[in-house]
């Protein structure tokens, strides 16, 4: 028996003595990194997240949430459940281990020399300062509570000539109550909302982006004018650019820009006017960037109890293209 307990407490001993050994996961040294990696972005003073994450006194309040968000992986945003995207935002094994450690720990914010410099994210415009900036032309009202449909906001820009974009940024005027935001061009000659006051907050009709195909231009090696999303708006979202390789988007003259809105309410009245900013490209590209709106295929039902159910989708490209898949 004594063999037995000297054996056991050596085992016990040994057992501890790994166990106090491994190092203690700290804000500083740990937990801060993440942070700056995946969520200071949105998580710091004047962006689309209700709390900031730029120092342990503002982070420490959150600690159980946070291990929370990321268990259920409500945090950081992405939902996509299958493929590998070039920017998905996903944190790895590890950084959850690390965060999670570091909750259960108590979440202590360990020595002040292991922080790592603090990270300066632009204060503006993403892009730099745009070339040219396209405002909604007034407030859109928000209500207090309930559910905001999906509407648009048409602006006549009626640009005066044909312009070559190679970057392009919606910025919210009131992050707390947008969801999502797109900023389409509206070729001339489009049907699509033709007859919507400028402006106003108008809702869609089923088959809102069906419109007249506006007709083609005169001569026959200017680019043809085309219905397409012009930069969008996500939580997270970074200003779009359209370089890859020579590349730049293309805005007929004549185009205006509708700026299709999902608002969300926070408890009270709340109003926003929201922007596009554009930089121009020095000279046209090689390539054209055109985005399309994806594939859609609503006609299908799922069997009962099926596990596994493809749906297909497809369509015939015009032209050889170069493909880039983003969410």
């Amino acid at each position: 028996m004594l063999r037995t307990s000297a054996l056991l407490l050596a085992v016990g001993s040994a057992a501890w003595a790994a166990t106090a050994a491994a190092p203690a996961v700290t804000f500083n040294k740990d937990v801060l990194p993440i942070l700056q990696r995946n969520c200071q972005e949105c998580h710091r003073p004047g962006e689309v997240a209700p709390m900031s994450f730029m120092s342990y006194n503002e982070t420490r309040p959150w600690a159980k949430a946070i291990k929370s968000a990321i268990l259920t992986q409500k945090m950081p945003p992405w939902f996509m459940e299958v493929g590998h995207f070039a920017n998905e935002r996903k944190l790895s094994t590890d950084e959850v281990a690390k965060l999670t450690s570091w909750v259960d720990a108590g979440a202590p914010e360990g020595d002040q020399k292991d922080k790592p410099a603090p990270v300066h994210f632009a204060e503006g415009w993403q892009i730099g300062k745009p070339d040219m900036v396209i405002e909604m032309p007034k407030d859109i009202r928000i209500k207090a509570t309930g559910i905001m449909d999906q509407g648009n906001v048409v602006v006549k820009v009626n640009f005066p000539h044909d312009v070559w974009v190679k970057a392009a940024e919606v910025r919210p005027g009131n992050a707390k109550v947008v969801h999502h935001m797109k900023a389409w061009v509206r070729p001339p000659g489009s049907a699509w909302y033709q007859d919507a006051p400028e402006g106003e907050l108008v809702f869609p009709t089923r088959g809102q982006f069906i419109a007249a195909a506006p007709p083609a231009p005169a001569d026959p090696n200017r680019p043809l004018p085309a219905q397409e999303i012009l930069a969008k708006y996500n939580p997270g979202v970074n200003a779009q650019e359209f370089t890859m390789g020579d590349s730049a988007k293309f805005i007929a003259a004549g185009s205006d820009i509708v700026f299709e809105c999902h608002y969300v309410t926070d408890g009270k009245p709340e109003t926003d006017r929201t922007s596009v900013g554009i930089v121009f490209a020095k000279e046209p590209p090689k390539q054209r960037f055109l985005t399309t709106t994806g594939l859609d295929n609503h006609a299908f039902v799922i069997p009962a109890h099926a596990s596994n159910y493809e749906v297909k989708t497809e369509t015939t490209l015009q032209s050889d293209v170069q493909l880039r898949i983003t969410k």
